[in-house]
């Protein structure tokens, strides 16, 4: 059960058009247990009822109806643009598809490597095997094979589990040193670095891994966390004043469209300061318009602009409720990791993950996975595990 709907709570398939039905379902599937929200919304009530309501009635109710008024967008389109969001109210119905099933941290243990063992299966599987003529189509036949002149091919794989399983099999040897877990960790980093190709992940889950290290030594964290940023400042200053534009340049074509994007976006802000507070809204190909119509550049996706698409979008009231919703998560996710199980300390390291890398993956682009890291926090600091499960850590 919980190998079948954490992807779906999670959106992993939200863009996978390479897979029609999974597709389809997975843009069905917050209508498809709403009646299950509900039971998350008037009997359980976990503690980011409030603020999730808030930032779902924002989000959902109000900024379509302001994509109406600043972008001449009809009511229909207005509306379909806001399916991106839907995932979010998964909070509520992954809250009560854990309450029904009632899974023990070992379960969701279990789950998470079996999910884990799919996707870094799938990713090699398809690296070695999938003809070249796959990585050949265009965006609008496949959101997994893609190739481009700085990175050539790569395998967009939805990564959520397999990076959640780096970051458990982490702190599980942090607890229990083993051979076997640091070299299923590096196996981990280097497929995502020779397969998966995206460097904002990449990055992400190495930062993740290392906090994850460090919240691990117990009474030597504070002395760690500063030795690291001292390093990390160190290592920083000479890169930015020896490399210059060099480092930009090495980026390639993926920059310089964010950057004329970027100049795009704050002009149309600038136009009007008061679209900073509430957003202009969001367009879709349903629609009669497009946010490049409107901003008058060929290609615009606030997608791709990390907070900056987020204000533009919903405005500071919805990128601050967003933000809003991340620290919850983390200051939640905290308290499950307090309890003693592994699993919910790498649900630590992966809501920490999600807001290290949103300044350049948009945190309206996958929601869902917000909402699993809230859904699964709740649940893991409501059953706390029993006192021999706790001192043994039951790790991996």
């Amino acid at each position: 059960m919980l190998i079948a709907v954490l992807p779906m709570f999670g959106g992993l398939f939200a863009y996978i058009v390479d897979l029609p039905p999974l597709y389809m379902l997975a843009k069905a599937w917050p209508v498809l247990t709403a009646p299950l929200a509900l039971i998350a919304v008037w009997r359980l009530n976990p503690p980011y009822r409030p603020l999730l309501l808030a930032a779902c009635t924002w989000l959902l109710g109000v900024t379509p109806f302001i994509s109406v008024t600043q972008l001449g967008n009809d009511v229909f389109g207005a509306l379909a643009s806001t399916a991106k969001i839907w995932p979010l109210t998964g909070a509520f119905g992954a809250a009560a598809s854990l309450w029904l099933v009632r899974p023990s941290p070992q379960d969701l243990t279990r789950a998470v490597g079996a999910l884990a063992a799919v996707t870094f299966g799938f990713l090699v599987g398809a690296w070695l095997f999938a003809p070249d003529a796959l990585f050949q189509q265009g965006i609008a036949d496949t959101k997994v094979f893609l190739s481009d002149a700085e990175r050539g091919r790569r395998i967009n794989a939805p990564m959520m589990f397999g990076i959640l399983a780096l970051f458990l099999i982490n702190r599980s040897f942090w607890r229990r040193p083993a051979l076997w877990k640091a070299l299923l960790i590096l196996g981990g980093l280097v497929a995502m670095v020779v397969m998966y190709k995206q460097r904002a992940q990449i990055g992400g889950t190495v930062v993740g891994l290392g906090l994850g290290a460090i919240l691990s030594l117990r009474r030597w964290q504070g002395p760690a966390m500063m030795a690291t940023a001292a390093v990390v400042i160190a290592a920083a200053i000479p890169v930015v004043l020896w490399l210059g534009q060099s480092a930009a340049d090495s980026l390639g074509g993926s920059l310089s469209m964010r950057q004329i994007e970027a100049e795009h976006a704050l002009a149309f802000l600038n136009d009007q300061p008061w679209r900073w507070v509430v957003g202009v809204g969001s367009a879709t190909r349903v629609g009669n318009v497009t946010l490049g119509d409107i901003v008058g550049a060929p290609f615009f996706f606030p997608s791709d602009l990390g907070w900056l698409g987020v204000v533009f979008e919903y405005g500071v009231i919805g990128a601050g409720l967003m933000l809003a919703l991340h620290l919850v998560a983390i200051r939640m996710a905290w308290e499950a990791s307090r309890c003693g199980q592994v699993v919910g300390a790498a649900v630590l390291d992966y809501a920490i993950f999600l807001l290290v890398v949103s300044p350049v993956v948009s945190v309206v682009l996958s929601p869902g996975e917000l909402a699993t890291v809230l859904a699964l926090s709740w649940w893991l600091v409501r059953t706390p595990p029993a006192p021999s499960d706790a001192a043994s850590g039951s790790a991996p």
